[in-house]
């Protein structure tokens, strides 16, 4: 009987030690200002079906994978022709970065993740009407 409460204290130990570990890193860790990118082939707006990504919306708050089932992409008429959708979260350093959508029917969509709105880190073009996908690890800081 000791040594199951032994055993079960320690194991509590363990995890909320682990849990307070993790916890301090989301508030104190190195962190990058992502910007995630999803264009359309198109001048006008259109609309993004099932947007998924990975982040957190401010500093201290877990990562997680964040869905949206429409989103509005802006005219691109003064981009290239392109419309485009746009979204800041954070990433812990090292830590995975991802953004993934699907355009309208007929039209093409390429994204970007970028750091701190510069850095490209990762860039894919996806098939028509076919979702499209970007993901990276971000890189440690220096």
């Amino acid at each position: 009987m000791h040594k199951t409460l032994a055993a079960v204290a320690a194991l509590a130990a363990v995890t909320l030690t682990l849990t307070g570990c993790s916890q301090l890193h989301q508030q104190v860790g190195d962190a990058w200002a992502v910007t995630y990118q999803v264009s359309v082939d198109a001048p006008d707006a259109s609309i993004l079906h099932d947007v998924r990504y990975l982040g957190a919306e401010k500093r201290g708050d877990a990562a997680t994978t964040r869905t949206i089932s429409k989103a509005a992409t802006r005219p691109g008429a003064a981009h290239g022709g392109v419309a485009t959708w746009t979204h800041e979260s954070i990433v812990l350093a090292k830590d995975p970065a991802s953004v993934r959508a699907t355009p309208p029917a007929g039209r093409t969509a390429s994204c970007k993740i970028l750091l701190d709105g510069q850095k490209v880190i990762a860039e894919e073009h996806g098939s028509a009407g076919k979702p499209v996908r970007c993901h990276a690890e971000t890189p440690a800081f220096k």
